[in-house]
C-alpha cells in the first residue's frame, strides 16, 4: 500500500512517500529474518525542511520532489496521511486542507493522526517513558506523555515549562526520553533520569504517521473528518461589531 504523509505542526514541513506492508508481506518479513527489527511501514523517499512562515509555499514542492525520488506519481498513492497537531493555526491548516484536497482530486482516503503520537510511535520500542515536546510558542510547549508500550497517558496539552514536572507527577510518569522541537525549552528540576534527548530521524514524522493509521489503512477503514488540534484560539480573531461612542 502506497501513501503519503504529510505533517505541518511544527516549523519543519514534512512531506514523505511511505510503503505500508499488508499481513501477508509483513508475515514474510519476519519469517525472512526473524531476529532483526521489522516495522511495518518502510520510507521510500522523503523531504522537508524548516521554515515556519513558508508552508503553504514548501508543502507541494516537497511532495513532487518526494513523488520523485520515490519513482512514483500521484495516481499511484492508496491514501494520504496528515498530521492533525498540536501545532500554530496556519501550520497546521496548511497541511489538512492540502491533504483533504489531495484526498478528493484523487478520491483517496485521509486520515489525521496527531503529530506527536506518530513521532512517538517512530521511536519505539524504547525502554521507558518517552515525553514528547513542541514549541508552542508563547513561552509555552505542548506536551505528550507515553508508556514504554506507547499508550498516551498525558496530552497532547499546552503547558508553561515550569508546569511540566507537576502535570508528569499528576500522571505518574517518569519519562527517561524527550523527543521533539521542544525539548530544549524544559526545565525539570530534580528530574536527572530525564536527560536523555532523543535524536529524531529525518524520517520519523512521516513513518510514524502512517504506522499509527495502519490498522485504519488495512483495513478500509472509512476516516473521519479531519478535526485540527489547534489547543487555544488562534492569534487572529475576526473583528466583533463596533461600538458607538454615544452609548447606542
Amino acid at each position: 500500500m502506497l501513501v503519503l504523509a504529510l505533517d505541518t505542526s511544527t516549523p519543519q514541513v514534512s512531506a514523505g512517500v511511505v510503503q505500508l506492508r499488508r499481513p501477508h508481506e509483513l508475515i514474510a518479513a519476519l519469517q525472512a529474518d526473524p531476529t532483526g527489527p521489522v516495522r511495518p511501514a518502510q520510507v521510500l523517499a522523503q523531504r522537508a525542511v524548516t521554515d515556519g512562515l513558508g508552508h503553504a509555499e514548501r508543502l507541494m514542492p516537497l511532495v513532487a520532489d518526494a513523488l520523485a525520488q520515490a519513482g512514483r506519481t500521484l495516481r499511484e498513492l492508496d491514501a494520504v496521511v496528515v498530521g492533525i497537531g498540536p501545532g500554530p493555526f496556519t501550520g497546521l491548516r496548511v497541511g489538512m486542507v492540502t491533504a483533504a484536497s489531495l484526498g478528493d482530486a484523487l478520491n483517496r482516503p485521509v486520515h489525521g493522526v496527531p503529530s506527536h503520537d506518530g513521532l512517538a510511535r517512530s521511536l519505539s520500542p524504547l525502554s521507558g517513558d518517552l515525553l514528547v515536546v513542541t514549541d508552542a510558542r508563547r513561552r509555552e510547549v505542548y506536551v505528550s506523555g507515553y508508556r514504554a508500550d506507547g499508550r498516551r497517558v498525558l496530552g497532547p496539552l499546552v503547558a508553561a515549562p515550569a508546569a511540566v514536572p507537576d502535570l508528569l507527577a499528576e500522571h505518574d510518569l517518569r519519562p527517561i526520553h524527550v523527543a521533539g522541537a521542544g525539548a530544549e525549552l524544559l526545565e525539570l528540576p530534580g528530574t536527572e533520569q530525564l536527560a536523555e534527548r532523543l535524536t529524531v530521524p529525518a524520517d520519523a514524522p512521516v513513518l510514524g504517521l502512517v504506522e499509527c493509521a495502519a490498522t485504519g489503512l488495512l483495513t478500509d477503514v472509512v476516516p473521519g473528518p479531519l478535526v485540527p488540534l489547534y489547543l487555544r484560539r488562534p492569534d487572529a480573531t475576526v473583528p466583533g461589531a463596533r461600538k458607538s461612542v454615544l452609548g447606542r
